[in-house]
């Protein structure tokens, strides 16, 4: 037997916080490919310390819900989980496989391009350049969490889907308002890499932009507003395909 553990940080204050997890955990369980599937969170029950004695299968992969490589991921987890890296195997004879977060795997670009294109679907971006912004939390003390976005942008850049790739934060510099500002574009379309909808992504980003909606259209450009792309459906075969890495390395 195997199963998948999907880690969260969840939140105490913000209900929406920890619903990507239910929802991609049920689309993998619904697929049949793992035996358990089990949810558990940081900040919310269920708590992730005692999710690995819940579980029946010998054979566990834990991927966690989050976009970049940090203390969470490097440090939270590892302990509360008592996992010893990559592969720990317990006293109760079950092995435990540990994935790196969602943003560094390759097919994170895919995801980002599929939410970008639902956005657009059924509006004219012709008669002026495209461009595309990725939309990070950023920190200055933590390299990793903008060091992401960097990525995917690179990623995307290199396919040529779009005439510009950029991006923008909201705790570091290039901010986000003066990316969107100052883009030689005619059509923006904004998405933030966050895992879940919270008050940055529902309200003060929306606010600093002075977003009319979904789609606001100025004299000089139109922008499109997405979605994290955390919430959308493909993520859930993104950790599916983040865990499937971990069991070919294995084998």
């Amino acid at each position: 037997m195997k199963a998948l553990v999907i880690v969260g940080h969840g939140s105490h204050l913000n209900a929406d916080s920890s619903l990507p997890v239910y929802e991609h955990a049920e689309r993998i369980r619904a697929s049949g490919e793992y035996d358990e599937v089990a949810e558990c969170f940081w900040k919310e029950e269920p708590s992730m310390r005692h999710v690995l004695d819940t579980v029946e299968a010998g054979e566990v992969y834990v991927v966690p819900a989050f976009i970049s490589e940090g203390y969470f991921t490097q440090q939270v987890i590892p302990r509360e989980l008592g996992l010893e890296g990559e592969v720990t195997h317990r006293p109760d004879g079950k092995t435990v496989y540990y994935a790196g977060p969602l943003g560094t795997f390759e097919l994170m670009a895919d995801v980002i391009l599929e939410r970008a294109a639902d956005l657009t679907a059924g509006h004219d971006l012709s008669g002026g350049r495209r461009a595309l912004v990725l939309l990070g939390h950023g920190t200055d003390r933590n390299q990793n969490s903008s060091g992401v976005i960097y990525l995917n942008a690179g990623r995307i850049r290199e396919r040529g889907v779009y005439d510009l790739v950029e991006v923008g934060f909201l705790d570091q510099e290039p901010e986000i308002v003066d990316v969107v500002e100052n883009i030689p574009a005619g059509h923006v379309v904004v998405i933030p890499v966050f895992v879940a909808e919270g008050w940055h992504t529902k309200e003060t980003i929306p606010e600093d932009l002075e977003l009319t909606g979904e789609v606001t259209r100025r004299p000089d450009k139109t922008i499109y507003y997405g979605a994290p792309v955390g919430t959308h459906p493909a993520m859930a075969d993104l950790i599916a395909a983040r865990a499937r890495e971990l069991a070919l390395v294995r084998g």
